[in-house]
């Protein structure tokens, strides 16, 4: 690219190779006859051959290997140390240890570094650079450095170390940053071959050590992260945190917050050190008002990112009479604050008879649609309640999932359904009128999440129902993923069953970065309702909250509705 980019300024560009040990160039284009991307052919008198890494045996034209030289120019081996030329010197050729290979016409083509590919135990050949490349792409990642993850001497997948962007992280106003991060990975591995996906991820607050030309430092990167979480468990108290009065108070907040005992830092990051999601730093958020007498901005909890940051804003919005607090608040008293007029009425718990004959006409459309293109099946209607709230709780991997469930579901029913869409796909006159007649409450999770839930809390407290995917996303390879806590919060709080849902067949029709769908059948199975009444508390491990004990008992039930084991 930066060849291209200079060609199109006037500038010829010709491109070499070489190493400190052969004087040093080796190949280098002829200017009358370049190859874009190739590192020329070999000078006179200097003789290259592709080996076989493993068995050293020299590859055919276009078979890619070591990197092998032998000519005039090669040195004798390294000053006073006959062990490492050893290594490298091989019957008068020397070993670069850069990866590559020949064209038909003689001309070398520079593909890596052998200590550097990742080989997985398929035999397929791994180039870390390409793969960090691909997801480089995503404005939240400033730094990736993708390892293999070796178990019993075998690497079956690949592992990312990550340092996010911050910075993007506040301007896009994000509030759950591993969240966001792994819907956007999973949006680039969408269009790469499977080997090539990192399965797993972590977070590294710091720059990543690289060598002076600005190459990463991979051998010092697996021992970084477990120096950083050895220095994690080893911090001290933060003398000017806990020194002043607005940093201790604001630390007495945090800590009742934390899942595992923790010094805080003024420089911890909310998410990545303390480990406090969206969810938390609502939490967080109501007890700081609490403590300092103050009301907080709704986007609060998505705008910092730093202890210190929460300090220093604290400060600025200016404290009254400071308050002890008895006990953190709980979920019931956050639910209880009513949405504001503006908000309910967007809700549209009420149509005109118009309105509601617009309505039916387009259920009746979507049924005959879905029924003759999918041959849309449905199961365990008797499982509904007759009367509300419930929440329906469904597997979640199309966007044709939600018009299935309505499609499934009696005009009775949908009349008392309501469900939760993003914001940015609701803005406009026509845009807002449309969600509203179609029950979709539009929300913004990463920086409004707290009235999100106080608007699920009033519809159910309306006698609504409610219809939540509890994975908060299309899952991209058709498993069910991870349930977030908030349909446990509002269940639990407010004394709501759910209904576990499973979708079969949406995922064949319309994945994840499909643009046609496939006609293929769709199932629809409701299981029995989960009451809170029927979690068994003294199941729950230690150390776990009752909202997540919660939704992995009914992420569990779902699950085994596709297997057919929970429903009769």
């Amino acid at each position: 690219e930066v060849m291209k980019d200079l060609e199109a300024l006037g500038f010829t560009v010709l491109e070499g190779y070489g190493l400190t040990e052969t004087s040093p160039v080796v190949t280098f284009n002829p200017i009358t006859k370049r190859k874009l991307g190739s590192a020329g052919r070999p000078l006179p008198s200097i003789e290259i051959k592709i080996i076989d890494p493993i068995r050293r045996e020299a590859l055919s034209v276009m078979e890619e290997g070591e990197i092998a030289i032998r000519g005039p120019m090669v040195m004798k081996g390294y000053y006073r140390n006959p062990q490492a030329t050893e290594q490298v010197m091989k019957g008068g050729w020397l070993l670069s240890g850069d990866l590559g290979y020949l064209d038909k016409d003689g001309y070398l083509f520079i593909t890596g570094r052998s200590k550097e590919v990742i080989v997985l135990s398929s035999g397929k050949n791994v180039y870390p650079e390409d793969v960090e490349r691909e997801y480089m792409r995503i404005p939240l990642i400033k730094e990736i450095c993708v390892m293999g993850i070796e178990e019993r001497g075998i690497i079956e997948s690949l592992h990312a170390v990550i340092v996010p962007n911050i910075e993007y992280a506040k301007k896009a106003q994000i509030g759950n940053l591993q969240e966001a991060l792994g819907w956007e990975i999973n949006n680039v591995s969408l269009h790469m071959p499977q080997y090539l996906r990192i399965k797993g991820y972590t977070l590294y607050p710091d720059p990543l050590p690289r060598t002076p030309l600005g190459k990463l430092r991979r051998f010092m990167i697996k021992d970084l992260i477990k120096a950083k979480s050895k220095e994690l468990r080893a911090k001290s108290d933060d003398k000017r945190l806990m020194g002043d009065e607005t940093g201790r108070r604001v630390v007495e907040c945090i800590i009742p917050l934390l899942k595992k005992e923790l010094q805080i830092q003024s420089t911890d990051n909310l998410e990545l050190d303390l480990g406090l999601d969206s969810l938390k730093r609502i939490e967080l958020v109501v007890s700081l008002e609490k403590v300092f007498s103050i009301k907080l901005p709704e986007t609060f909890a998505s705008e910092i990112q730093t202890v210190e940051e929460l300090v220093t804003k604290i400060k600025e919005y200016g404290t009254r009479e400071v308050v002890e607090i008895e006990k953190m608040p709980m979920w019931k008293d956050i639910l209880k604050t009513e949405p504001c007029s503006e908000d309910k009425k967007g809700v549209g718990l009420h149509h005109s008879a118009l309105e509601w004959l617009i309505v039916l006409i387009v259920l009746r459309t979507v049924k005959i649609l879905l029924r003759i293109f999918f041959r849309l099946k449905v199961k365990g209607l008797e499982n509904l309640p007759e009367n509300g709230p419930y929440i329906i709780t469904p597997n979640h991997t199309s966007y044709i999932d939600g018009f299935g469930i309505v499609a499934v579901l009696p005009s009775s029913s949908f009349r008392d359904l309501y469900s939760l869409g993003f914001q940015k796909y609701f803005t406009g006159r026509f845009k807002e009128y449309f969600a509203r007649l179609a029950h979709i409450i539009p929300i913004d999770p990463e920086t409004y999440l707290n009235r999100a839930l106080q608007m699920a809390a009033y519809v159910l407290r309306s006698r609504k129902s409610l219809l939540i995917f509890p994975e908060g996303g299309r899952s991209y390879d058709g498993e069910v993923m991870d349930f977030k806590k908030g349909v446990g919060i509002l269940s639990l709080e407010l004394n709501v069953p759910v209904i576990p849902t499973y979708i079969m067949g949406s995922f064949e029709a319309l994945p994840r970065g499909a643009i046609w769908p496939k006609f293929t059948e769709i199932k629809i199975t409701f299981g029995k309702p989960l009451y809170p009444s029927d979690l068994d508390m003294s199941r729950k491990p230690e150390g776990m909250d009752k909202y997540q004990f919660f939704v992995d008992e009914l992420r569990e039930r779902v699950k085994g509705l596709g297997s057919g084991f929970f429903f009769e």
